[in-house]
């Protein structure tokens, strides 16, 4: 009975012996992890948001239609405060130069890393459809 004691003793330290060199090494590579990766994926997320509110709030629509960025200057005006937000609206046929922009109030275009989302929407004016892009550019203050 001696020897069967013994062996389960040591199971059970290699046992913990295993545990403890998994959790320090698990440790070793949450520490590595940065926070600023997350916030990425929050600006990621903070920007897809605003697109898809501008857009279904039809705020992209009416400020084609009026020619006035107003409805879009609200809304991206009521976003979070640590939050900047730019958006600039291009025709289907020229995707370099936009024909609106809107910045947040209080935001300068100053910023270490920025994160952009791009949506697509229709405006129907009359008996002409048009298409135009939606470039929306989020960062930290």
């Amino acid at each position: 009975m001696q020897s069967k004691g013994f062996v389960i003793t040591t199971d059970a330290f290699i046992a913990l012996t295993l545990l403890f060199i998994l959790a320090v090494v698990s440790f070793f590579f949450i520490s590595n992890t940065s926070i600023e990766s997350w916030n990425n994926v929050d600006l990621v997320l903070a920007s897809r948001d605003e697109s898809a509110l501008l857009e279904k709030s039809l705020a992209l629509e009416n400020a084609v239609l009026r020619d006035s960025t107003e409805p879009i200057t609200e809304l991206i005006n009521a976003s979070p405060q640590a939050i900047c937000l730019e958006v600039s609206v291009f025709s289907q046929s020229d995707l370099n130069t936009p024909v609106m922009y809107a910045l947040k109030a209080s935001c300068t275009k100053s910023f270490s890393e920025v994160v952009v989302s791009q949506r697509s929407f229709v405006v129907n004016n009359g008996s002409s459809v048009n298409f135009f892009v939606a470039r929306i550019g989020a960062w930290y203050k």
